[in-house]
């Protein structure tokens, strides 16, 4: 789509045949009454229901303002977003989930503050609406956030956001296969605001996210944005050497002072000791090179489009195999 729009709204879609329908109509309704053009960029990401097929009706009765894009395979939310950022042309890009829980009547708060002079702003919820273990799961993902890009501790992040096209340009840049939108808005740029929202109780099916892709999400947050893991494996080699040269030290003592060890004994544990050690410092090492390498030459392709509908000059539907 070639006309310029203000704003792009990101709906990365799965199994959610249920709420895509009253989603659109409530964004449509949202920036009608801003009296602002906008286009929305549905990425479904291999539903496994008829999602796939009601996005189609969509886009058939609503093709100036709706692009739909079907993955070859399911990717992840993020990789989904870092799709639809190729697609958006508005000045502002919004990401908002498929399951209605995030209200778009809302927009208007994110737009506010974004004007404020912030690169991006997040909509953090008032009060979750989710089971405990995935709150829980949210508070950790906040904490190693905060850990990681040593930001300051009343920032909070969503899946809600708003974020600058500028911004968003220079997110796509980051090649990384295994995208993290919070990390990477941050890698870009530290002017982020929150604005509180409204979190709306999930009316049809269950989380997408379950506690395997939030133990994976804070994996891949952990390995591909930080060094904290190898932080701590070189602190434990180290811990572990000292700890290793005390007690080959008592034992050398014990054999030179008290002279009643068993023979041999005091040998293998400074060699074991001390090899065990250098395996430890030797790992860390290796651990830091192959991270730093694997970052910079990793060429894993972040999705793999099917079919793209889009709207053309003629107004039919088209669907270009990618």
């Amino acid at each position: 789509m070639e006309s310029k729009v203000k704003f792009s709204v990101i709906v990365p879609v799965y199994n959610s045949e249920n709420t895509l329908k009253e989603l659109f109509t409530r964004l449509k309704e949202t920036f009608v009454s801003m009296n602002e053009t906008f286009e929305v960029i549905f990425v479904n990401d291999h539903s496994r229901d008829s999602s796939y097929p009601i996005l189609r009706e969509i886009f058939k009765e609503n093709k100036s303002e709706v692009t739909v894009i079907d993955l070859l395979r399911n990717y992840g939310q993020h990789n989904a977003i870092m799709c639809g950022f190729n697609y958006a042309n508005g000045e502002f890009v919004i990401t908002i989930d498929d399951d209605l829980q995030n209200p778009p009547q809302e927009i208007p708060e994110l737009y506010e503050e974004i004007l404020k002079g912030f690169d991006a702003v997040f909509g953090v919820p008032n009060d979750k609406q989710h089971k405990k273990y995935k709150n829980l799961g949210s508070h950790f993902i906040r904490r190693l956030n905060h850990k990681t890009f040593n930001i300051k501790d009343d920032l909070s992040f969503s899946s809600y956001r708003m974020i600058r096209k500028e911004i968003v340009d220079e997110i796509k840049d980051l090649k990384t296969p295994f995208p993290y939108i919070s990390g990477m808005i941050l890698t870009v740029t530290r002017s982020v605001s929150n604005v509180t929202v409204a979190h709306n109780r999930r009316q049809h099916g269950q989380s997408n996210y379950t506690l395997s892709k939030l133990i994976r999400l804070a994996f891949n947050l952990l390995i591909n944005y930080s060094s904290i893991p190898l932080r701590y494996v070189g602190a434990f080699g180290l811990v572990i050497s000292i700890l290793s040269f005390l007690l080959a030290g008592a034992y050398i003592f014990k054999e030179l002072i008290v002279g009643n060890a068993p023979p041999g004994w005091t040998t293998l544990v400074v060699l074991i000791s001390f090899y065990n050690s250098v395996i430890l410092v030797i790992f860390f090492i290796l651990g830091e090179y192959i991270s730093r390498m694997l970052r910079e030459l990793s060429n894993e392709k972040q999705y793999s489009i099917r079919r793209i509908s889009e709207k053309e000059p003629n107004g039919k539907l088209t669907e270009v195999i990618d």
